[in-house]
């Protein structure tokens, strides 16, 4: 009870935090959810500071100070939100915003989860409030890889969500170091580096990609980023080739475009990106971009901008826009306000820097002039003015003192454009200290699969590969004891060991956060791919053998005595099965909707046995069910289960069915032994069949053929025929 008492605390505690940073984000514009956060918090991610500021800066930060024993006030560290820091890593369900302190130097002093809507809330509870897992992240550095089973301890079942989480605190507390010291801007010298091969955050850094935020209060936001496609190499680096030459040949079916802009979206309010309301200003005329030409592609499918964005497009720009020199773009979302961005390709901040180049140059000949021959004579006595030092000239030393620089001649060296590489500046002698920044990557310049295989838990893999394994053996050899081997090792591993069958709300996930979130995850990777494939070739492999709540199931109708079985009559039964396929069009059609709602867990009982829910609501559904499945065999596969009514439509265009034989049409044994009630006589109602064997061991395996005789039996039939017509005529 003390424990459940702590979670709730916990759990409201977060709601006060969500709440008040709502109302925040309402009456600010700035969306800067940091301010709404209560001062206690502050101090449990920085409890050794001793005053905290108000928010400042861009990104938003607080800053912590500390009074040394002279009494001098030091600046202590920072104090900041991942969720003001976009875009946010995506968890199972949704992004996860945490409150992160850290030292100037890279160390974090703590963080608190302060939201995150994950469904599996439901079925496990305040699972990223387990004692010890966000305690861990205090002492780390913002230069370590944050890889779950690496340096990050995880939760078992949960890896995405934790591994989202750790990728959020660790990109944002980069950022805010990159931020707050000097991160490398983009200048005149480098107008012609070569954006093919940058991270997405570097391309964002240096201008390539230009990306603002869009709020509706209380309901979210979504993050828009807007990229100038200059060339098809460029194009091909953002979308991937293949995804790219979709775009083309969108882009031809609309007459074509000489300028084409990439679009990405991330966030968790998906549809505040419309296709209306667009237009491009340049020299004070506007420019209205043609809805038709704001052209969706879907889900990223390769390319750098995959794993940053969840949904992808194109915009055809008009040729009157003339892309040499800067645009802005206007994003006029009535209530919700006039959004404007401006924009520079890499063309017009070459011509830019050219001409701020030919100007200074220009200034300086003129500046110069006039001082040649006053400055020859000085040269020549051994004193160097300021102006040559700021002109790039190294400091010389001075007849007054050897070896030391007149501090009015010293200026700031330049970056050299490393994170940490800044200037050092002297103002009376007195060094100014930059921000000690250590030597990190800002973002990991590494593809999806890279990031995938960096966060596996290899033991994971294994047995995920034993479970498929067996299954595999047992469906194709047809041996029982096999199947046996089988259930029983889904039921203890992917049931109650680690938590890695499917469920509907993989479905879901992937409507909100991507397809991407399964690659996130090699086993559920491998396990969603081994069901599609089966399911496609050869119907509900999947429910046969790899669901543990299936399993278990089976195991209960082994042991129950037959006297207590009733099966629903067939007229019932034949209505009774469509309850499934609306369950799953209440849950997936609201999703589709761009709801978040979260109904899954009051349907799928397996969540709550194998994840062990502390919800009394949840267990009496899931009791309910197993009680029902004692009378009905697989009762809940028959009539509740949405992820079988998805796989049942997916199973209709399955390549390989059950065969039959003709004495299939007058014996009921297979009907009988089948446990989903799938078979009639001759008939398989293929979307409900499970691919269990039972039917296919009693018809051929065991006895070779059917033990029916057509030979003795057909005269029979003929004969019964016959006496029943001439009754019938009498």
């Amino acid at each position: 009870m003390p424990h459940l008492s702590a979670r709730l605390r916990a759990r409201a505690g977060r709601l006060c935090v969500v709440a008040v940073a709502l109302l925040a984000a309402a009456g600010d514009a700035s969306a800067q959810r940091v301010r709404g956060v209560p001062e206690a918090l502050f101090r449990e991610v920085m409890p050794e500071a001793q005053r905290f500021a108000g928010v400042d800066g861009d990104p938003p930060v607080i800053r912590a100070y500390r009074t040394s024993s002279q009494g001098a006030e030091t600046l202590y560290g920072y104090v900041f939100l991942t969720s003001d820091l976009p875009p946010e890593q995506f968890g199972y369900s949704g992004p996860i915003e945490a409150l992160v302190g850290m030292r100037p130097d890279g160390t974090l002093t703590g963080i608190h989860v302060t939201d995150y809507m994950e469904s599996y809330m439901r079925s496990m509870g305040d699972f990223l409030s387990t004692p010890g897992f966000q305690e861990q992240f205090a002492g780390k550095h913002i230069g370590d890889p944050f890889q779950l089973w690496g340096d990050i301890e995880g939760i078992s079942r949960v890896s995405i969500s934790v591994r989202a989480l750790s990728r959020g605190v660790r990109d944002s507390a980069r950022r805010v170091a990159a931020a707050y010291g000097d991160a490398p801007e983009f200048e005149a010298g480098e107008a012609l580096v070569d954006p093919v091969g940058l991270s997405w955050f570097d391309l964002r850094q240096r201008g390539f990609v230009r990306r603002f935020e869009v709020t509706e209060p209380g309901e979210g936001s979504a993050g828009i980023a807007l990229a100038f496609i200059e060339n098809d190499r460029l194009g091909a680096y953002y979308f991937g080739s293949q995804l790219y030459e979709r775009a083309q040949a969108s882009s031809a079916r609309r007459g074509g475009a000489d300028n084409l802009m990439l679009y990405a979206i991330d966030g968790s309010r998906l549809r505040l990106f419309r296709q209306q309301g667009w237009s491009i200003e340049q020299d004070g005329d506007t420019t209205a971009v043609d809805p038709r030409n704001v052209i969706s592609l879907g889900l990223p499918s390769g390319g750098i901008v995959a794993g940053e964005a969840t949904m992808v497009g194109i915009m055809l720009v008009d040729s009157a826009v003339d892309v040499s020199r800067p645009f802005t773009f206007v994003y006029d979302l009535g209530a919700l306000g006039v959004h404007a961005l401006e924009y520079r390709s890499q063309e017009a901040r070459r011509a830019i820097a050219e001409a701020e180049a030919a100007a200074q140059a220009m200034a300086m000949a003129t500046e110069a002039a006039p001082l040649d021959e006053a400055r020859a004579g000085e040269v020549e006595g051994g004193r160097v003015e300021p102006e040559r030092v700021g002109a790039g000239v190294e400091p010389a030393v001075t007849d007054d003192e050897p070896g030391a620089v007149e501090p009015e001649a010293a200026v700031a060296s330049s970056t050299d454009g490393a994170p940490g590489g800044g200037s050092t500046a002297y103002a009376g002698g007195e060094p100014l200290e930059p921000l000690a920044l250590p030597d990190f990557v800002l973002t990991q310049d590494e593809t999806l699969l890279q990031r995938t295989l960096a966060g596996t838990s290899w033991t994971r893999v294994g047995l995920m590969a034993l479970v498929l394994a067996l299954a595999v053996a047992a469906f194709f050899t047809k041996i029982v004891a096999l199947r046996w081997i089988a259930l029983t090792v889904t039921l203890l591993v992917l049931g109650f060991g680690d938590g890695g069958f499917l469920s509907v709300s993989h479905i879901t996930s992937g409507i909100w956060a991507g397809v991407g979130v399964y690659a996130r995850d090699l086993p559920l990777l491998l396990m969603v791919t081994f069901t599609l494939v089966t399911t496609l070739v050869w119907g509900r492999v999947f429910c046969g053998f790899l669901c543990p709540f299936g399993a278990l199931q089976d195991f209960i109708d082994r042991f129950v005595p037959r006297t207590w079985k009733r099966p629903l009559p067939s007229p019932i039964h034949d209505r009774a099965r469509w309850v499934k396929y609306v369950i799953l069009a209440v849950i997936v059609l609201p999703a589709l909707a761009g709801s978040h709602v979260s109904l899954y867990q009051y349907f799928e009982p397996f969540g709550t046995v194998f994840f062990r829910s502390p919800s009394l609501l949840l267990w009496t559904i899931a009791l309910a069910f197993l009680g029902a499945s004692v009378v009905v065999p697989r009762f809940y596969c028959r009539y509740a289960c949405p992820l079988g009514a998805a796989l049942g439509l997916l199973s209709l265009v399955s390549l390989r069915r059950i065969g039959r034989v003709e004495q299939c049409t007058l014996c009921t044994v297979c009907e009988q032994k089948c446990p989903t009630g799938a078979i009639r006589r001759a008939e398989i109602d293929f979307p409900e069949c499970v691919r269990c064997n039972v039917c296919e061991v009693q018809l051929r395996d065991r006895t070779g053929t059917c033990r029916h005789d057509m030979e003795t039996i057909r005269p029979r039939l003929v004969q019964l025929t016959v006496t029943a017509g001439a009754g019938g005529e009498a």
